[in-house]
C-alpha cells in the first residue's frame, strides 16, 4: 500500500503569505477609498447640477435669478427687518418640491411657526455626500417667537454673493413697514455687493455682463469641518444668513488650510468661504448651468493677517473699499456678475 503524507505551512511560510496578503490590502484600499470619492463627487456634481436647472428654470418663469437675501420683519427682533428665506426654499417648485412650496407661507418669516414645517425638512439634493455629517442633519434650538421649537436642516452648498457680503444689521435697524431702502448705509451697502445674489434685489442673466460662463452661481462648503457645536450654527438651509446659503470669494477655496479662523462680522473666514472633502478643490456651477471642479490652487487674492482681510481690503460701515492698484485674484474675478474681467478656462 501507498502511504501518503501531508505536509503542513511552515511558520515562515505562513508569514509570509500574510505580509503578501496585507500588502495587496495596503495597495487596495487606497484605489477603493479614491473610488469610492469619484462616486461622491459625482454626485455632488450631479447635486450641483439640479441647484443650476432648478435656478435657470426658476429664471425661465420669472426673468430673474430669486434674491439672494430678502429681508422680513422678525418677531423676535421687534420687528426689525432681518434675512429671510433661502434662495433653496424660493425654487422649490423647480426642485420638484412643489407641496413643500405649498407650505411655505411667504408673508411670514421663514423662522415663524406656520413655516416650521419647511425648515426641518431636509433635501438630499442639498447634502454632499463626501460631507458626511451633513445628511440628514437637523438641530432643534428651543422656543423661537411664535415657532415653540426651532429645528432646522442644513445644506452642503450656497449662492453666489460675489467678493464680500456685509451683515447690514450691524449698520441699520428697519422696522416694518418701512423698507431696507430707507437706511442710507444699506443703500451703499447695496451698491457695493457684486455677485449674482444680493440683499432685496434681482440679477438676470442680461445683468452678468462678465459671461455666464465665466460666474460662480452656486459652490458647496463642508459643514464636517467644524465640530458637533460649530458646525450647528453654520449651514442651515432655510434662510439667506451670509453663513447659511450665501458664500463669497473673500477668502480662498478651502480657507481653513490656509488662512486662521478669523471673525467677519456675523460669519467668519473658514465659513464663509467655498469648501469641499474633495481632494484639492470644490465643485462649482457657473451661471450658465455648467459645474466645474475648481482647484484651491486658483490664483487668490493675499490675505493680510494684520487686518483679517485680504491684503488692500477694508471695510467702513459695511462697504468694502480697494485701495488704488489692488487686482482681484481670478477666483475673486469669476465671483463677480459685471467687474469687466477677461478669464480664460485654463487659468481655472
Amino acid at each position: 500500500m501507498r502511504s501518503f503524507s501531508r505536509r503542513a505551512f511552515t511558520l515562515i511560510e505562513l508569514l509570509v503569505v500574510i505580509a503578501i496578503i496585507a500588502v495587496l490590502i495596503a495597495l487596495l484600499l487606497p484605489a477603493v477609498q479614491a473610488a469610492r470619492e469619484a462616486a461622491r463627487r459625482a454626485q455632488c456634481i450631479n447635486n450641483l447640477k439640479q441647484i443650476a436647472l432648478a435656478a435657470m428654470n426658476y429664471h425661465d418663469q420669472n426673468q430673474c435669478f430669486p434674491i439672494g437675501s430678502p429681508m422680513k420683519p422678525d418677531i423676535m427682533f421687534g420687528f426689525t427687518l432681518v434675512e429671510d428665506q433661502s434662495t433653496f426654499v424660493s425654487m422649490l417648485g423647480q426642485f420638484d418640491q412643489q407641496p413643500l412650496y405649498n407650505a411655505m407661507n411667504f408673508s411670514r418669516s421663514i423662522y415663524s411657526g406656520p413655516n416650521s414645517t419647511v425648515y426641518s425638512t431636509g433635501l438630499s439634493s442639498l447634502w454632499c455626500p463626501s460631507d458626511g455629517q451633513i445628511i440628514g442633519k437637523r438641530m432643534s434650538f428651543g422656543p423661537y417667537g411664535d415657532n415653540p421649537n426651532l429645528t432646522v436642516a442644513y445644506s452642503s452648498y450656497g449662492g453666489a454673493a460675489g467678493t464680500w457680503f456685509p451683515e447690514p444689521l450691524f449698520y441699520c435697524s428697519v422696522q416694518a413697514p418701512n423698507t431696507m431702502d430707507s437706511c442710507p448705509a444699506f443703500q451703499a451697502i447695496s451698491n457695493n455687493l457684486n455677485g449674482i445674489y444680493r440683499y432685496c434685489k434681482v440679477t438676470n442673466i442680461a445683468a452678468i455682463t462678465d459671461g455666464t460662463s465665466n460666474t460662480f452661481l452656486y459652490s458647496e462648503r463642508a459643514n464636517g469641518l467644524f465640530t458637533q457645536g460649530e458646525s450647528a450654527c453654520w449651514d442651515w438651509w432655510g434662510d439667506a444668513v451670509e453663513s447659511d446659503t450665501i458664500f463669497t470669494t473673500m477668502y480662498p477655496i478651502n480657507a481653513f488650510r490656509k488662512v486662521p479662523l478669523t471673525s467677519d462680522q456675523y460669519t467668519a473666514s473658514w465659513v464663509e468661504s467655498p469648501s469641499s472633502f474633495h481632494p484639492g478643490g470644490a465643485n462649482f456651477a457657473f451661471s450658465d448651468g455648467s459645474v466645474h471642479f475648481v482647484k484651491e490652487t486658483v490664483q487668490s487674492w493675499a490675505y493680510n493677517p494684520a487686518t483679517g482681510y485680504p491684503t488692500g481690503v477694508s471695510n467702513t460701515n459695511g462697504v468694502y473699499n480697494l485701495l488704488p492698484g489692488t487686482q482681484l485674484g481670478v477666483f475673486q474675478k469669476l465671483s463677480t456678475r459685471a467687474g469687466g474681467e477677461v478669464i480664460s478656462s485654463d487659468q481655472y
